[in-house]
C-alpha cells in the first residue's frame, strides 16, 4: 500500500506481494477493504499490546509520576509505534473509510481504559476511576493528534520541539493533578 497509494491498491497486488494465490485471498477476504480492515485491526491491537506491556513494567519501577516516567512513557510509545508495522500506512488511510474510522475509536478508547487502570490510577489513586478514564481519553488524543503532526513535519528540529512542548503539556497537566 505504501508503494502504490491506497487508491492502486487492489487484491491482485496484495496476493502478488504476499505470494498468495488470488483465489486464497478471496477465500479469506472479499476486497481490499476488509484486508486493510483486518489488518488495521492488527496494528491497533498490537500497538496496545506492546505498549502496554513495556509500560506496565515500567509503572512499577517508579515511585511518583515525574518527568523521568513521562520521558520513559514518551519514548516506548514512539518505539511501540516504529515495530508495528505498517501501523503509518493504516493512519494515512484512516480518514478514507467510516469502518476505519469507528476503529480507530474504539483503539483509542481500549487504549484510554488501560491507560486510566494501568498508569493513571496507579499513579493518582484518591482519582475517581471516571474521570482518570476522562483524562486518559484526553492524553490519548492528544497524544494521537501530535503523533500525526509530527509525522507529518519534514524538519527534524521542529519535529523535537513539537515532541518537547508535548511533554512539556502533558507534565504540567498530570502535576495539577497531584
Amino acid at each position: 500500500m505504501g508503494e502504490v497509494g491506497y487508491e492502486a491498491l487492489n487484491t491482485d497486488l496484495i496476493a502478488a506481494r504476499s505470494g498468495i494465490p488470488i483465489g486464497s485471498i478471496y477465500q479469506y477476504f472479499p476486497n481490499k477493504e476488509s484486508i486493510v480492515y483486518t489488518h488495521a485491526e492488527f496494528c491497533f491491537l498490537n500497538l496496545h499490546d506492546q505498549f502496554f506491556d513495556k509500560i506496565t513494567r515500567e509503572v512499577e519501577k517508579f515511585k511518583k509520576f515525574d518527568q523521568k516516567f513521562l520521558e520513559k512513557t514518551i519514548s516506548i510509545y514512539l518505539e511501540t509505534l516504529a515495530t508495528v508495522k505498517g501501523y503509518h500506512l493504516i493512519e494515512s488511510v484512516l480518514y478514507t473509510n467510516p469502518k476505519l474510522r469507528d476503529l480507530d475509536r474504539e483503539s483509542n478508547e481500549r487504549f484510554a481504559k488501560s491507560l486510566a487502570d494501568r498508569v493513571i490510577l496507579r499513579f493518582f489513586p484518591k482519582l475517581e476511576k471516571k474521570r482518570a478514564f476522562y483524562i486518559a481519553s484526553l492524553v490519548v488524543e492528544i497524544v494521537d493528534s501530535t503523533y500525526k503532526v509530527i509525522t507529518n513535519t519534514r524538519n527534524a528540529k521542529t519535529r523535537a520541539g513539537i515532541l518537547t512542548e508535548l511533554k512539556n503539556v502533558l507534565f504540567q497537566y498530570f502535576l495539577s493533578l497531584s
